[in-house]
C-alpha cells in the first residue's frame, strides 16, 4: 500500500497508465493531489515544477476509484454463497433460514452484523472501491463505520401483511425514521422498496414520498440542490416473478405459504412497468438485477420513457448463478438507460470484488474494457448520486482513484485497458480525498 502519511499531504503519483474516464486516457502519466483534491494531470513530466514530492509507482495503472451500486453487507460473514442451483425462489429459503438462525433481536445480534458490514468495507477497500451502495435491513449505525467508504445507505422497506397508506407495518415506519436518523448524522440516504413479489403498492408510494421529504430538509439544511434521495428496487429477477405479480400463483407463493408469511386477505401488488416509474419519480431511481426485462416489452418502454432519471445495476455473478446465463445486457443497453455493476453480497457471490463482476462481461464479449470501466466509475457514481464527489479524475475534483499493478507491461493502450480486469493485477492502493484507505 501507497503510504502519503498525514492528512492534506500534497503529491504527485507517477504511473505507466492513467484512465481518468473524464478524457481519453494517457501514457506515462501523473497526477498532481493537494489537500485532497486532484490539482492536474497529465503526460510526463509536468510542465511546472510544484517542488512536491515525486512516488514513482512505475508499472502501474491508475484509474478513478471504483463504484460498487448494490450490496448487502450483512451477509459479508458468510464463507461461501448459499445454493443457487434452485433459482431465486429457492435461494430466498435459505436467505431467510440463515437471517432466522443468525439473527435474534439481541445486541449479540446487533453486533455481528455490524461486525459483517464493517468486514465488508474493508474488503471493498481492498479491492478499489471508494463508494458503495449499501441495502440497509438492520437499524445500524452506519455514520460510525462508513468512515472509509463512500456509502449510500439504502433502508429497506418491504410487507405483505394487511396495511395502508394511513397504517402502514411497524417494521416499515422504524425503517423510515432509521432513514431519518442516518440522514441527520450526514449519511447519504436512500430507499429501498425491497421487490415487487414482496412490497405492496402502498408502501413503495410511502417510500417515494419519504424520499422527497427527506430531500426537501437535506435542501433545507444545506442550501442548495445538488443532492437526491434515491429509490432502489429488486425488479425482473426471476422467470417466475411477472406470474406471481399478476396471479400471485407459482414457486413464490407456494414459498410464501411455506415460510408462513402470505396473509390472509390478498396484498396489493404492481406490474414491473408500474414500478419502474415510481422508482423514476424520485429524481434517481436504481432497477437491480433486471435480469428478465428484456422479456417485458411495457417494463422496457418505461425503461426508455425514464433512462434519464433511471439506472440498471446488474450483477453478473450473481445473475450467473441464480438463473443460470449472465445478464442479456446488448438488450438492456436499448433504451439508453445507464448501466452499472453492483457484486450483491457474499450471499449469492464468493467475494466484493467489482473488477471480477466486470470481468465477467468482458470475458464473455458483453462489454469492452473501457466500457465496463465506466460501469464501475462514473456510472455507478451517477446511480448513487455521488457524480460530483467521485467516478472520475478530473481537476478540483476529490482525488479518488485507485492504483493497479498488472504482471507484465502493457505496451499499447488496448493492452492497458485489459489489464485492469486480469485477475493477476494487484490493487495497490486506494485513495478516497486524497487518503489511503487501503
Amino acid at each position: 500500500m501507497l503510504n502519503t502519511g498525514q492528512k492534506h499531504r500534497s503529491f504527485l503519483v507517477r504511473s505507466k497508465w492513467l484512465f481518468p474516464v473524464s478524457c481519453r486516457p494517457l501514457e506515462n502519466a501523473w497526477i498532481r493531489v493537494e489537500r485532497g483534491v486532484v490539482t492536474g494531470f497529465g503526460v510526463w513530466p509536468p510542465r511546472k515544477d510544484t517542488g512536491i514530492e515525486v512516488i514513482d509507482q512505475g508499472n502501474t495503472i491508475i484509474t478513478p476509484g471504483f463504484v460498487n451500486a448494490h450490496s448487502h453487507l450483512e451477509f459479508s460473514s458468510c464463507q461461501k454463497p448459499f445454493d443457487t442451483t434452485g433459482g431465486l425462489h429457492e435461494w430466498i429459503r435459505e436467505v431467510v433460514s440463515w437471517k432466522r438462525s443468525q439473527y435474534t433481536p439481541s445486541t449479540t445480534a446487533h453486533k455481528k452484523i455490524t461486525d459483517a458490514i464493517v468486514s465488508g468495507i474493508n474488503e471493498s477497500a481492498a479491492c478499489g472501491v471508494v463508494a458503495l451502495g449499501e441495502i440497509a435491513t438492520s437499524d445500524i449505525a452506519y455514520n460510525e463505520i462508513s468512515g472509509r467508504l463512500r456509502l449510500r445507505v439504502f433502508q429497506e422497506v418491504l410487507g405483505l401483511n394487511q396495511s395502508t397508506a394511513n397504517s402502514l407495518p411497524s417494521r416499515v415506519v422504524s425503517n423510515l425514521r432509521s432513514l431519518q436518523r442516518l440522514s441527520r448524522a450526514n449519511v447519504a440516504v436512500g430507499l429501498s422498496p425491497h421487490a415487487p413479489y414482496s412490497t405492496q403498492w402502498h408502501i413503495g408510494r410511502a417510500a417515494l414520498a419519504a424520499a422527497k421529504c427527506n430531500l426537501n430538509c437535506f435542501r433545507r439544511r444545506a442550501r442548495h440542490n445538488t443532492c437526491v434521495t434515491p429509490l432502489a428496487m429488486h425488479l425482473a429477477e426471476s422467470k417466475f416473478e411477472e406470474e406471481f405479480l399478476i396471479k400471485q400463483t407459482g414457486p413464490f407463493r407456494e414459498l410464501f405459504n411455506e415460510l408462513d408469511i402470505w396473509p390472509e386477505a390478498t396484498p396489493k401488488l404492481a406490474t414491473t412497468a408500474d414500478w419502474i416509474s415510481l422508482l423514476a419519480k424520485s429524481g434517481r431511481g436504481l432497477i437491480i438485477h433486471g435480469t428478465y426485462l428484456a422479456d417485458n416489452p411495457q417494463a422496457m418502454a418505461r425503461l426508455k420513457c425514464h433512462r434519464h432519471t433511471l439506472a440498471l445495476v446488474i450483477c453478473p455473478r450473481t445473475t450467473r448463478a441464480l438463473s443460470g446465463s449472465l445478464p442479456p445486457l446488448q438488450e438492456l443497453k436499448k433504451p439508453g438507460v445507464r448501466i452499472c455493476l453492483g457484486t450483491d453480497g457474499r450471499g449469492s457471490n464468493p467475494d466484493l470484488s467489482i473488477r471480477a463482476e466486470a470481468a465477467c462481461l468482458i470475458d464473455a464479449g458483453l462489454a469492452t474494457p473501457q466500457e465496463a470501466l465506466a460501469m464501475i466509475t462514473a456510472n455507478g457514481a451517477w446511480a448513487l448520486g455521488f457524480e460530483d464527489r467521485t467516478g472520475l479524475i478530473a481537476s478540483g475534483r476529490p482525488a479518488d482513484f485507485v492504483i493497479l499493478k498488472p504482471t507484465g507491461t502493457p505496451k499499447t493502450l488496448v493492452k492497458a485497458a485489459a489489464a485492469i480486469f486480469e485477475s493477476t493485477t494487484e490493487v495497490v492502493s486506494t485513495f478516497r480525498g486524497g487518503q489511503p484507505i487501503r
